[in-house]
């Protein structure tokens, strides 16, 4: 059984504001009409702030703005991905 990440903290979303600078990022948070949550792609719920909702965007990427932004799924963004250290 995969845990659910927790709650992307403000420590880790300065870190990748910092690390994506000007590209845009596909973090793994989608938005599941069906219950009208953003959702991880391990299936675990989203509490926090994404901009653009209003727009009929899917997905979410963080960079040029330096927030987590909804965005077009249909797009081919660049990932960042998470990962236990070593």
């Amino acid at each position: 059984m995969v845990s659910p990440p927790p709650p992307l903290g403000a420590m880790e979303q300065k870190f990748l504001q910092d690390l994506t600078e000007a590209e845009k990022y596909f973090i793994g948070l989608m938005y599941h009409r069906e219950d009208k949550k953003w959702r991880w792609i391990n299936n675990s719920v989203f509490n926090g702030n994404v901009t653009n909702q209003n727009q009929n965007f899917n997905c979410v990427t963080i960079g040029l703005t330096k927030t987590l932004d909804a965005a077009s799924c249909d797009i081919s963004y660049r990932r960042i991905c998470e990962k236990n250290a070593r």
